[in-house]
């Protein structure tokens, strides 16, 4: 069996396809948080909250969380879990947690918190197009409170915290 030479062009076409992807593969993991070691998983809930709703069907996995809402915002009385998300933070890569087609939560993440016990993070709330919110928090194991704008005939909150689910 004879061998047919290979045309140059044929080569370098080859060797430049082979260039792209593994640039392309080395891109897409840099965003994705690539080889550097993951600051921490931020579970994001978002809420509607009414005074003057009955508490029905509360999903046993949230209780604790809606008894410290309860608590943070006593003119509320039921809280109704709407959408939830959850994504990983990198240090110097965004994040965008989605927890409805309406509001994105994009988190910066500054690093961990000098004592190692939360991750510093600075924090956009996006209302469609526009920025609505913007600031640092550190967030650690109790999770952090966002009130949010009014929705429909209740009030928005934003439940965020460490951790890939909701379990307390």
């Amino acid at each position: 069996m004879a061998h047919l030479p290979i045309p140059s062009c044929v080569c370098r076409l080859a060797i430049w396809a082979i260039l792209i992807t593994a640039t392309a593969s080395a891109q897409e993991k840099r965003q994705a948080g690539g080889d550097q070691p993951c600051d921490g998983d931020v579970w994001c809930g978002l809420f509607v909250a009414k005074s003057d709703a009955d508490a029905t069907g509360i999903d046993a996995r949230l209780q604790a969380t809606i008894e410290q809402l309860g608590k943070a915002f006593p003119d509320l009385s039921h809280f109704e879990l709407v959408g939830e998300n959850t994504g990983s933070v990198f240090k110097e890569y965004e994040c965008w947690i989605v927890p409805s087609k309406q509001l994105f939560l994009k988190l910066d993440s500054l690093g961990l918190h000098e004592d190692k016990t939360g991750v510093h993070l600075h924090l956009q709330l996006w209302q469609e197009k526009h920025v609505i919110l913007k600031t640092d928090a550190i967030l650690r194991r109790d999770p952090v409170f966002i009130a949010g704008p009014n929705w429909g005939d209740g009030r928005l909150i934003l439940v965020l915290k460490l951790g890939k689910d909701h379990t307390p």
